[in-house]
C-alpha cells in the first residue's frame, strides 16, 4: 500500500490545478434557492464534496477535473444532474422541483461507492438525519427498529443491541462506521455489537445492506452491512448542542460543532448520557435495566494539501459504566461492568487523472472491557473479569471509470484481530489471534438507460482457513420513469471467530458455561433477492422477495451439565474439545458446533403516500419463514410477521413536525425443541417537535405510547420474555447555529 501511495503521489507532481466550479440553485420559477444543500460527486470514486447557497442560490467548490452528479435539496425540494467539468466559468445551473415524497437517498453500502438508493440491485434501507430528528431517538438500536425486515429487540440501554437482517442473526451482519469495522468483541458476546452504545446524534445517516455482503465487504458481512455515516458541516461554521430527559432519569446532553475553511473540514461531536435501573417484577432483586453512565466523543478533519490529493483522520471514543445485580450460584451479587473503545483511522484520497482514483486507509481500534461481581450480604470476595479486543486493518481501493457508465473498482485488505481476557477465552491475557488478507473487483456497468449490471467478486486469504471466493451478480430494469426493477444473486463465506474457537466462559451470574471448539469449519451462505419499485409524484410502493441459505452454521449446544471429571471428559471427546479448555464440573455447558444447514425466505412490501406536502402516511410489512433444514423446526427469537406504519404531519409556517408511529409483532419462538412462543405485541411512539427563530427547537417524544409490556408479567408467578419497561417521556431542547461567508 505504501508503495501505491508513493507512486500515487508522484503523479500528482505534474497535475493541473483544480477550477472553481460555481453553482446556483434556482427553484421552477427560476429564483435562487437559499440554504439548498449541495453534494457534488466524483462518478469515478463516489468521494463527496458538500456545500451550502447562499441567499442568491449560489455556492462554489474547488474540485479536479472529472465527470460529477450533483445533488441539490432542502427540506420540501430537490434536483439533480451531470456533468463534466473541466474548468468551466459559468455556474452550473441546478433546478430544484418540489418533491411530496421524500427524496431517494445516496448511500454507498450496497457498492462501497456513492449512487441513489433507488439504483442499488440489492436493497439498501437508509435512514437520514431528518428522519432520525423528527424521532427524538439518541440511539443507532432505536434507529434500526424502524426499518422494514430488521428486527431489534427493545428494552433499556442495557440490553444488547443486536439485530437480525432479514431473519439473519447479528453474528453474520458486519457492523461499520463510515465504512470502516466497529469493534466490542462480539465474537465473545453472542455475536451482536452493542448498537445501543452508539449515539445517532454524530451521525447523517444509517444505511441497512440486506443480504450477503461478503464479496464487497468481507466474511462478516454474510448477513447484510450496517454502516452507519458520520456527518459533515456544509457551512463555514456550524454548531449545535441538545439536551433531553425523561422517565427513569434519563439525561442525554450533546454538543458539536464544524466548518469548512477553504482545502479545511472539520467536525467535532461530544456528549454524555445517563439512565437509571429498574425491574419490571414489583419486589424483585434483580435489575432487568443497570444503572448506566456513559460518555462519548468523535473529531474527524479533512485537508486538501493539492487539488488532487486530501487526507482525512478520525478518532472516536467511548466509555460506558454499568451497575446492576444478579442472582448467582451462591446468591445474590452486584455487577459492575466499564468498557470503553478508541478508534483512530488515517483515509488518502488521490485523484491520479479525471478517470482515476486511489483511496488508502490504516485502521486501528481497541476495546476494553472490566467487570466486578460482588456478593451481597456474604463475606465471599469479588470476582474480577476483562475481555480486550485489537483490530489492525489496512486497505487500498483503485477505481476507474472507463466512460459514463461504466465503473471498474478493485482493492486489497490486511487486517489482524485479536481477543485475550481472564475467564473468556484459551490462553487468558496472552490471547488469540487471526489474520486475513482479502483482494476484491467489483464492475458496475450501465449497458444504456434501461439496464445497469454489477459484477463482483472477493478472495480471502485467512490464516487459520485458508482461501475461501465468493462472487456477486446483480441489475437494475429501468422499465419507464415509473418502475425499476431490481435483482442479485450472491455468495457468503464466514470464518469462525476467535469467540467461537477459543471461548472457555463460566458465567459468575448464572450457572451455565460456554466452550469454544477449534475443529469448526466456516459458513457459507447463497442469498437471492428480486424487488419492484413503483414511483410517482405522490406516491411509491417497493416489494421485495429475499432467500438467504446458510450451511454449517455455527451455534452454541447444550451438551449436559457434568457431575463427575468422566461426564466431562466424554463431551470434551466427543466435540473434540482439548482438556485444555480446562472446563467446570457442575454447570450446564455448551459447546459451539456446526450443527445447522438454515433458510430465511420471505417478502418485503413498503410504501409511502403524500396526501399534501403537510401530511404524509407511510408504512412496511415483512414475512419471513425462517426453518432449520435438517429438523424442520422453525427457527427461535424471529417474528412471522412484523410490520411498521407512520403519519407525519407538518405546518412549515407555525415551525411544527408531529408523527404518530406503530409497530407491530407477531408471535415469536422462543424454544424449537419445546415448541414455546412470546406472545404478540404492539408498539405506538409519538413525537412533536415546534421549531423557533435563531436555531431554537423543542421537542416531546413518547415512546410505547400504549404501554405495552410483556403479557406474562400478569400471571400469578410473573414472568417476562421482552424487557419493555412500558411507557416513556423525553422532553428536550435543541439549538442550531450556522455562519455563513
Amino acid at each position: 500500500m505504501t508503495f501505491a501511495v508513493a507512486a500515487a503521489l508522484s503523479l500528482i507532481v505534474a497535475a493541473a490545478h483544480a477550477a472553481t466550479l460555481k453553482i446556483a440553485a434556482v427553484d421552477a420559477a427560476g429564483l435562487g434557492v437559499n440554504a439548498a444543500e449541495v453534494r457534488v460527486r466524483h462518478r469515478a470514486s463516489g468521494q463527496s464534496t458538500l456545500c451550502t447557497t447562499d441567499r442568491t442560490g449560489s455556492c462554489q467548490i474547488d474540485l479536479p477535473p472529472g465527470s460529477y452528479a450533483l445533488e441539490a435539496s432542502t427540506s420540501d425540494l430537490e434536483g439533480r444532474t451531470t456533468i463534466d467539468f473541466s474548468g468551466a466559468t459559468q455556474p452550473v445551473k441546478v433546478t430544484l422541483d418540489p418533491r411530496p415524497l421524500r427524496s431517494a437517498v445516496t448511500v454507498v453500502s450496497g457498492s462501497r461507492t456513492e449512487e441513489l438508493q433507488e439504483e442499488s440491485p440489492t436493497k439498501v434501507e437508509a435512514v437520514t438525519r431528518e428522519q432520525m430528528l423528527t424521532t427524538g431517538y439518541e440511539r443507532v438500536s432505536d434507529v434500526l427498529q424502524e426499518i422494514p425486515g430488521v428486527l431489534v429487540r427493545r428494552g433499556s440501554t442495557s440490553t444488547v443491541g443486536g439485530e437480525q437482517i432479514q431473519g439473519i442473526d447479528s453474528r453474520q451482519v458486519l457492523v461499520l462506521q463510515d465504512g470502516l469495522p466497529i469493534v466490542g468483541a462480539r465474537g465473545i458476546k453472542s455475536g451482536a455489537l452493542n448498537l445501543n452504545r452508539q449515539t445517532s446524534d454524530r451521525l447523517s445517516r444509517v444505511e441497512v445492506a440486506k443480504g450477503s455482503g461478503s464479496a464487497i465487504y468481507g466474511s462478516d458481512a454474510m448477513g447484510g452491512v450496517i454502516n452507519m455515516i458520520t456527518r459533515e458541516p456544509t457551512a463555514p461554521f456550524e454548531a449545535g448542542v441538545s439536551a433531553s430527559g425523561g422517565t427513569l432519569g434519563t439525561l442525554d446532553i450533546r454538543g458539536d460543532f464544524g466548518g469548512r475553511r477553504g482545502p479545511l473540514t472539520y467536525f467535532f461531536n461530544v456528549g454524555g448520557n445517563r439512565m437509571d435501573s429498574y425491574t419490571l417484577i414489583p419486589g424483585g432483586p434483580t435489575t432487568v435495566g443497570p444503572d448506566l453512565r456513559r460518555r462519548d466523543g468523535l473529531f474527524k478533519a479533512r485537508y486538501r494539501f493539492h487539488p488532487k490529493f486530501a487526507l482525512g483522520f478520525t478518532a472516536n471514543a467511548y466509555h460506558n459504566r454499568e451497575v446492576g445485580r444478579n442472582l448467582a450460584e451462591t446468591g445474590l451479587v452486584s455487577g459492575l461492568a466499564n468498557d470503553s473503545t478508541q478508534n483512530f483511522a488515517l483515509v488518502a484520497d488521490v485523484v491520479l487523472d479525471s478517470a482515476t482514483t486511489l483511496q488508502a486507509r490504516a485502521y486501528s481500534a481497541r476495546y476494553d472491557e472490566n467487570n466486578l461481581t460482588t456478593p451481597i450480604g456474604r463475606s465471599e470476595p469479588p470476582s474480577p473479569s476483562n475481555l480486550n479486543e485489537r483490530l489492525k486493518r489496512l486497505d487500498a481501493t483503485l477505481s476507474r471509470l472507463f466512460s459514463a457508465g461504466h465503473l471498474l473498482q478493485g482493492g486489497v485488505e490486511w487486517a489482524q484481530n485479536l481477543y485475550r481476557g481472564a475467564n473468556r477465552l484459551v490462553g487468558d491475557n496472552i490471547g488469540q489471534q487471526v489474520t486475513s488478507t482479502d483482494t476484491w473487483l467489483q464492475d458496475k456497468w450501465t449497458v444504456n438507460r434501461f439496464l445497469t449490471l454489477t459484477m463482483g467478486g472477493r478472495v480471502t486469504a485467512h490464516s487459520l482457513f485458508g482461501n475461501a471466493a465468493v462472487p456477486k451478480a446483480g441489475a437494475i430494469v429501468k422499465l419507464n420513469d415509473n418502475w425499476i426493477l431490481r435483482g442479485s444473486f450472491g455468495l457468503g463465506f464466514r470464518a469462525p471467530d476467535l469467540g467461537q474457537l477459543y471461548f472457555r466462559f463460566a458465567n459468575p451470574a448464572s450457572f451455565y458455561q460456554v466452550i469454544g471448539n477449534p475443529n469448526l469449519r466456516p459458513e457459507h451462505s447463497r442469498t437471492f433477492q428480486a424487488g419492484a419499485l413503483y414511483r410517482r409524484s405522490r406516491y411509491r410502493f417497493g416489494a421485495t422477495l429475499f432467500r438467504n441459505d446458510i450451511r454449517d452454521l455455527i451455534d452454541s449446544r447444550l451438551t449436559g451439565t457434568p457431575r463427575t471429571a468422566a461426564e466431562l471428559n466424554a463431551i470434551l471427546g466427543a466435540y473434540g474439545v482439548p482438556a485444555f479448555f480446562n472446563p467446570l464440573l457442575g454447570r450446564q455447558t455448551f459447546v459451539y458446533v456446526n450443527q445447522a444447514r438454515i433458510f430465511t425466505q420471505g417478502v418485503e412490501l413498503d410504501g409511502e403516500f403524500a396526501q399534501h406536502r403537510n401530511l404524509r402516511f407511510s408504512g412496511s410489512y415483512t414475512f419471513l419463514n425462517a426453518l432449520d433444514r435438517l429438523t424442520r423446526l422453525g427457527l427461535p427469537q424471529r417474528h412471522r410477521h412484523h410490520g411498521q406504519t407512520r403519519i407525519d404531519y407538518s405546518i412549515p409556517r407555525w415551525g411544527l413536525t408531529t408523527n404518530l408511529r406503530g409497530s407491530f409483532y407477531s408471535h415469536w419462538l422462543l424454544n424449537a425443541a419445546t415448541g414455546t412462543r412470546g406472545l404478540p405485541f404492539r408498539i405506538w411512539d409519538a413525537y412533536a417537535g415546534k421549531d423557533f427563530r435563531r436555531g431554537f427547537q423543542t421537542f416531546l417524544a413518547v415512546d410505547n405510547l400504549n404501554n405495552s409490556r410483556d403479557g406474562k408479567l400478569a400471571l400469578p408467578v410473573p414472568t417476562f420474555d421482552r424487557p419493555d419497561y412500558g411507557r416513556t417521556f423525553r422532553v428536550g431542547l435543541r439549538y442550531r447555529f450556522r455562519h455563513s461567508d
